[in-house]
């Protein structure tokens, strides 16, 4: 059997002894009882030694700094030099490493060229050392450090400029001098009237991409043979160098006003290459088509004739199409070499239907004496009209190509109707005497 202790009621002095201890300890503790345990930090519970720790590095603490601020601010001021006064002059220069040649077809040329910029900027004397008079500095020191006018060369194909080197010299006198190295492949409108005897003009254009005119001028360097090109640079390409020049221009076309600058080199092309290659296999399928009046008139080289005439107009035909690849797709006008070709082709022409003309005087009008009449004719009256129409195309100008060549082509082809007409008559009389 259990016992049950009987029921006590509490003193009342000892209740109060512990309403009073109780009241000391959230005095004492309540304040820490709201507060987030402290943590080290890498988030777990801190002990004693970490707090103390944490506590010792609290009171060294050094004030933490943007550097990415602090360095925009320390930079420079990036206006040009002589912001919100006149433009800034740029002194240009342009020197020809190496040209690698012009595709005419294409439109394009390539070269290894040197720009060389130079202008004033009195805030760049701060970035030279005490000790020295002059720093040289990389493209992406010096567009941290200081103001460039961001001249680059405007006629380049899509993707045809490659950066070699850059290269950045600022003296203790605040003069800034800019050397870069470039592969160009630039775009140009070649004037082909007079190919393969052609003289081009190749241009280099630099502009500032991001200054226009009231900012930014460009002036040619004054220091001899600074825009200065060797002739051995052409060497190994056909083109020989005439003589060059820079000159700086201004555009306005519209709310665009640039300086420019523009370089020009003067070549003329090597014609020999095109003399042996084209020219010349040309001049000899005229040639060998004249044989054809050299054979017998006889049914035995009734095939010979007519296939030698034949294959020399097909032979023409083939050149042609390899010299229409050289020039450019979409052209105004004739090339000299295509009015070559047109008059190779007339004379062409004109020998295989006066070859069929014998024939049929020979075979279809039963007139053999007429035909060998004429055969000898020919062999005498061809030369001297391929000679002449051969040789007035050398004095032939791109200015009237057009003009000079439907002059040629009439020519012959009166010349030729003469001649026809001619036979017909002479063959009425043969056969009106044979009568």
């Amino acid at each position: 059997r259990n016992c049950v202790a009987p029921y006590t009621w509490m003193e009342p002095h000892d209740f109060l002894h512990i309403v009073c201890q109780v009241a000391c300890l959230l005095l004492l503790f309540g304040p820490a009882l709201g507060r987030p345990e402290p943590t080290c930090e890498s988030g777990s519970r801190a002990t004693s030694p970490e707090l103390l720790q944490h506590a010792t590095h609290a009171a060294t603490r050094v004030p933490v700094i943007n550097f990415e601020s602090s360095a925009s601010e320390a930079l420079p001021n990036v206006d040009r030099p002589q912001a919100g006064g006149p433009p800034d002059l740029i002194h240009i220069g342009v020197l020809l490493k190496d040209f690698y040649g012009a595709d005419l077809h294409n439109e394009q040329w390539e070269a290894d060229i040197v720009v060389m910029l130079q202008w004033y900027d009195p805030r760049v004397s701060g970035l030279v050392p005490k000790d020295q008079i002059g720093r040289t500095l990389s493209e992406g020191q010096a567009k941290d450090l200081m103001w460039t006018p961001d001249v680059i060369v405007t006629n380049t194909e899509l993707q045809g400029r490659s950066v070699i080197s850059t290269s950045f010299h600022i003296s203790v006198d605040g003069m800034v001098n800019k050397t870069q190295r470039l592969l160009v492949k630039i775009k140009e409108n070649f004037d082909g009237k007079e190919f393969p005897y052609d003289q081009q003009a190749l241009h280099v254009l630099l502009a500032s991409a991001s200054y226009m005119t009231d900012d930014v001028q460009l002036v040619p360097m004054v220091t001899a043979n600074l825009s200065d090109i060797g002739a051995s640079s052409f060497d190994k390409s056909d083109w020989t160098f005439l003589f060059h020049d820079l000159k700086v221009f201004e555009e306005s076309v519209g709310s665009l006003k640039k300086s420019r600058a523009q370089f020009v080199m003067h070549v003329l092309r090597d014609a020999s290459p095109y003399m042996s290659s084209t020219i010349f296999p040309e001049i000899m399928i005229v040639v060998l088509s004249f044989t054809v009046f050299l054979f017998p008139v006889n049914p035995g080289f009734a095939m010979p004739r007519v296939s030698s005439a034949v294959i020399a107009f097909l032979s023409m035909l083939t050149i042609s199409t390899r010299t229409s690849a050289m020039l450019p797709e979409v052209r105004r006008g004739l090339v000299w070499m295509e009015l070559f070709e047109v008059v190779c082709k007339m004379l062409l022409f004109i020998v295989i239907m006066l070859n069929i003309l014998v024939e049929t005087v020979f075979h279809s009008w039963q007139q053999p004496e007429l035909a060998k009449q004429l055969v000898f004719e020919l062999r005498l009256a061809f030369p001297v009209v391929a000679g002449l129409s051969l040789a007035a195309c050398s004095v032939a100008t791109g200015k009237h190509l057009e003009l000079f060549c439907d002059a040629v082509r009439s020519a012959l082809l009166l010349v030729t109707a003469i001649f026809i007409l001619s036979v017909f008559r002479r063959s009425r009389n043969y056969a009106s005497m044979q009568k």
